[in-house]
């Protein structure tokens, strides 16, 4: 399909507010991805520009049959593109015959529109030295083995809104994290010291490996120069490891990683920070601190387990036998069978056949399979069998993927604001994890939106959040031999998060089955879940992930623990 035309199906569905940009771009049907997101993005953010140039330069009084919507996306390329290049539509022969028209209209208008930047700018100039810089001002300690690279905390825009940075997770079934670490700083120090790298020209003259001198270029050295070219593209920015998920790199903001052969290998994932907490949390990765009141009353301070010192999770019971419940796309399920390998079994459901043909593809092309079982089953129908074998669960259900959004889900959530629309969005899967996607974490998000239901309407959270509960509650009741369940989204509603694990919680089956929240990261993580005055469960244990504080997406993630 012509990119124009796939774009406008796109923006259509975007101002309706049914997805996301990047989600939308990266569906299966969509050819030339990276070409028809550019194409959106920069249609979105010049949108109301562009509708001012038609009007002024009255293209419709002349070709009163072009369609609108494929008129304003070859707009933008005829007037701050390279043109357009395609001629099989009439509305395509109107625009080019009508481009000196449309110009002139755009110098008349542009001074009275304010764009938005490009989303995944690259940090500022002072995040962008080899030093990290701490909350507190002074220079962080750079992580043992890794590279130096600016602190991953969340740079913001003149707006205020943060940028993440771009992460990338090592798969330790492939390759140890020590020793693709010491690669990837072998190439950065490589790449900074050749010479057709680094920028430093010969004099004119001088006698090249290549062979001639001056002017005199052979066939081999233009071939030398076309290689040195495509591995300047490839040049790794400086990174970082993360404080807190083993194995994490951290690259500035915008960093393309995709042709990076140890992405292409399967030893690099892009995956972003939050995305990992929930299986760091399931096993272990992180600290975690079980406790086990004897009521249903909130403890108050000194009396958080009933009067118990809280307890610390037994290395000794280390889960082998766990169920992924919404598995795909898997980047979740590959970190499960990489932090528990190699005694770790993972059955991993998928309801949707074809994507757990897709899911058991990527299981084999990460190294899991040995690990991961896909069950092409809902996970309401797992057998008796199953249900008793299992000892843990992943539970990171569809959600309204609030918390991963770009530059242009966020102004197109000020634009529903002013112009809402009538309809409810169905409530269909969301896949948060587009780790895999060009322009997977690239994005910015806007801190003021946490909380408020800009990326979906009030009905559709509330559907979601009744799935979820179902969800957390089977997973609770019907497992006899699950001692540890972890709940996640990558949503900043409370309704999907604190409200779902509170309104679990005083199910008094569940308390009879001894299920309490345990405390993940204490005192090392700083945001928490969101906490009511008269609650009579500590939500504080739970976790959320701010960008402008925890330089990620927005996510929530929340673990139950019971002692059998």
């Amino acid at each position: 399909m012509d990119v124009y035309r796939q774009a406008v199906d796109i923006i259509k569905m975007l101002r309706a507010g049914k997805g996301t940009a990047k989600a939308l771009c990266l569906c299966k049907q969509v050819q030339k991805k990276k070409q028809t997101y550019a194409v959106v993005c920069e249609t979105l953010r010049h949108y109301e520009l562009l509708e001012d140039v038609l009007a002024v330069s009255e293209f419709f009084k002349y070709y009163p049959n072009a369609n609108r919507e494929l008129a304003l996306c070859m707009v933008y390329d005829t007037v701050l593109g390279k043109g357009v290049n395609t001629k099989t539509d009439s509305t395509a022969r109107a625009i080019q015959s009508s481009a000196s028209y449309l110009r002139e209209a755009y110098w008349q208008v542009h001074k009275h529109h304010i764009i938005p930047p490009r989303a995944g700018t690259i940090l500022d100039q002072e995040m962008a030295g080899n030093d990290m810089i701490g909350r507190n001002g002074r220079k962080a300690p750079r992580p043992e083995g890794a590279s130096n690279g600016p602190h991953h905390a969340s740079t913001a825009s003149s707006d205020g809104v943060a940028r993440v940075p771009r992460y990338a997770r090592i798969n330790t079934l492939k390759i140890a994290a020590p020793t693709l670490i010491e690669r990837l700083q072998y190439s950065i120090d490589s790449s900074m010291n050749e010479g057709g790298i680094s920028g430093v020209k010969r004099p004119r003259g001088e006698a090249t490996e290549e062979g001639g001198k001056g002017n005199e270029v052979s066939e081999a050295a233009l071939q030398s120069k076309r290689r040195r070219g495509a591995h300047r593209r490839l040049i790794l920015p400086a990174f970082t490891s993360d404080a807190v998920v083993p194995s994490l790199l951290v690259f500035p903001p915008g960093t393309d990683l995709h042709a990076h052969p140890a992405v292409r290998s399967g030893q690099l994932i892009l995956q972003d920070r939050a995305s990992c907490l929930p299986a760091c949390v399931l096993l272990d990765a992180v600290p975690v601190v079980k406790s086990f009141p004897t009521s249903l009353e909130t403890p108050v301070e000194g009396e958080k387990t009933g009067g118990k010192e809280p307890k610390a999770a037994n290395a000794s019971a280390t889960l082998e036998y766990v169920v992924d419940a919404c598995a795909a796309p898997g980047n979740k399920t590959s970190h499960l069978a990489a932090l528990g390998a190699p005694g770790i079994k993972i059955m991993a459901v998928e309801r949707d056949e074809r994507r757990a043909e897709l899911l058991q593809r990527r299981m084999q092309t990460l190294g899991a399979a040995d690990y991961v079982n896909v069950v092409n089953m809902d996970f309401f129908q797992l057998s008796s069998d199953d249900r008793e074998a299992t000892e843990g669960i992943l539970l990171d259900p569809s959600c309204s993927a609030s918390g991963v959004t770009t530059r242009v889900d966020v102004a197109l959530m000020h634009h529903r604001r002013q112009h809402p629309s009538g309809e409810p969005d169905e409530v269909e899967p969301h896949e948060p994890e587009g780790e895999e996607g060009p322009y997977a974490n690239s994005g910015t998000i806007d801190p003021e939106a946490q909380g408020n239901t800009f990326s979906a309407d009030i009905e559709r959270v509330r559907k979601l959040a009744s799935l979820q509960r179902k969800l957390l509650a089977h997973s609770l009741l019907s497992f006899q031999n699950c001692r540890t369940v972890v709940y996640s989204t990558c949503s900043v509603h409370e309704e999907e998060n604190e409200a779902v694990v509170r309104q679990v919680l005083e199910d008094s089956r569940v308390h009879e089955r001894g299920w309490r929240l345990s405390n993940i990261m204490p005192g090392l993580w700083r945001t928490r879940g969101i906490t009511k005055a008269d609650d009579t469960f500590p939500l504080d244990y739970t976790i959320r992930c701010d960008p402008a504080v925890d330089a990620t997406n927005g996510f929530f993630v929340a673990r139950f623990d019971r002692e059998l």
